[in-house]
């Protein structure tokens, strides 16, 4: 008798199990979109952008691309993304638009230094150097806004010779999580990662990438979002995520945010689970005469669930 109940109970969790696993792959289908649709909602980097490398001292290579003359916008995209994420303000903000693709995302390639956010800082410094960018407006999304941070912090005659204000789109001035859980994530994160690259996988299993992405949104994600954000997900290459998720949980720079000189924009969607409203709270509070915008509705990914409202504020 407590062997067939123990059959029947195991074949009960094979099924729920089974039934699961099914719902889970017609939702993801539901929220993927053809290339055409991708297209159609201006989500494909404009035909016109001006392509270049810029050589890192430490011998890396970092992708940018730019479009457009006037006022000068840099845009600095977040972990796993690309200069993909940035496609509607590519085509829609007026002015001189460039976009940086990081250190081991897109086609940029890590030197000999690896993946510090202290290395990713000085990227974005040689970069804003090699450009001979002035008078910018700088905005730093998730990732993107603590790199900012930090060049604000560790290089700030530098950054305002080429700098005049930053907006720092849903980011964090340190860990959201308790260091010792934010060490042990960091540990079972590099693990699983390290493996997933020696068996040539990416990082995340497909279906979990589909719901990995919808989770980024909040109340209004489409499904061109949500299809854009998946396939920028897919293409990470799982070790250099690997080498960057330490020192993402470790940053923290909230004793140190009252130094910033420069003007400073932060803006977040009250939907944010990643990085939430608290954390764009102690920027905006931490930095003197800092502006905070708090968009209803908005999950993470800010420059495609708000595209035209972050555009009339950089506009402004």
């Amino acid at each position: 008798m407590k062997l067939r109940r123990c059959a029947v109970a195991c074949a009960g969790v094979a099924g729920g199990a089974g039934l699961l696993y099914l719902l889970q792959r017609a939702a993801a289908r539901r929220w993927r979109a053809s290339a055409d649709e991708l297209a159609a909602a201006g989500l494909s980097l404009p035909a016109d952008l001006r392509h270049r490398f810029v050589a890192t001292s430490d011998g890396g290579r970092i992708h940018v691309v730019e479009r457009g003359e006037g006022p000068t916008f840099v845009l600095v995209h977040g972990i796993m993304l690309t200069v993909a994420t940035w496609a509607p303000q590519l085509r829609g903000l007026n002015g001189r638009i460039v976009a940086i693709s990081q250190r081991g995302h897109g086609q940029s390639r890590a030197g000999s230094e690896g993946y510090t956010l202290e290395r990713l800082a000085a990227d974005l410094a040689e970069v804003l150097d090699d450009l001979d960018v002035r008078d910018a407006v700088l905005v730093g999304h998730s990732m993107g806004g603590m790199v900012s941070l930090l060049l604000a912090l560790s290089r700030p005659e530098e950054l305002a010779r080429h700098v005049r204000r930053l907006v720092l789109v849903a980011t964090t001035p340190g860990p959201i999580v308790a260091p010792r859980l934010a060490a042990l994530a960091a540990a079972a994160a590099t693990h699983a990662l390290s493996g997933a690259e020696r068996r040539g996988r990416g990082p995340l299993p497909r279906a979990a990438t589909v719901w990995a992405s919808r989770t980024a949104f909040g109340a209004s994600a489409s499904r061109p979002d949500v299809e854009l954000l998946r396939g920028m997900l897919d293409s990470m290459s799982p070790g250099p995520l690997a080498a960057l998720v330490p020192h993402l949980l470790a940053f923290d720079v909230r004793d140190r945010l009252g130094a910033i000189a420069l003007p400073v924009h932060v803006v977040v969607g009250n939907r944010d689970v990643l990085t939430p409203q608290r954390e764009a709270r102690k920027i905006a509070e931490g930095v003197p005469g800092a502006r905070l915008t708090v968009l209803a509705g908005c999950g993470h990914m800010v420059m495609l669930e708000r595209a035209e409202a972050l555009r009339d504020l950089l506009a402004r």
